[in-house]
């Protein structure tokens, strides 16, 4: 559950807004002229997104390499050409 906070009030509540978010996953907007400029979040909910991060790089790879060995195929070929691959891949 994510909480909104000033930046001054962030600073005032840097100590426990770390804490809750490394021990609780409560996540803490912080906002500067009422916009949202950053986010204190726990390390393992870092992780995880990286993680995620490097999964949906890796796929969108397999994108990138099937458009240069085909540059003039539709997108909707492509798509077809990774959802076949994929099938093979989890077949095998």
């Amino acid at each position: 559950m994510e909480r909104v906070f000033s930046a001054s009030e962030a600073r005032a509540n840097f100590s426990e807004l770390v804490t809750e978010a490394g021990y609780a996953g409560r996540e803490a907007v912080i906002e500067r002229n009422n916009r949202p400029v950053a986010v204190i979040i726990g390390y393992e909910q870092y992780l995880e997104l990286r993680r995620q991060a490097g999964e949906r790089a890796a796929r969108f790879a397999v994108y990138d390499e099937i458009r240069a060995r085909n540059p003039e195929a539709t997108p909707e070929q492509v798509e077809a050409d990774v959802a076949a691959a994929v099938r093979a891949v989890r077949r095998s």
